[in-house]
């Protein structure tokens, strides 16, 4: 029995498995994992958004009433 019939040097290892996954898998299993920890993260970043863009309507209609 040589090197060459060893079962472990035939298949290919988990890391070369993993480095041969594209950018986009990787990239969604991240989104995945972290939206299924954080369900009600898309919900807060919408609220906080609203509230910023109305105080910026707010701070330019306040700072136009003054010139």
């Amino acid at each position: 029995m040589g090197l060459d019939d060893r079962d472990y040097m035939r298949r290919a290892s988990k890391e070369a498995e993993e480095a041969s996954s594209s950018a986009d898998e990787k990239l969604e299993a991240f989104f995945s994992g972290f939206l299924s920890r954080h369900p009600r993260f898309l919900v807060v970043a919408g609220v906080v958004a609203a509230v910023v863009i109305l105080l910026a309507i707010v701070m330019a209609k306040m700072g136009g009433k003054g010139n």
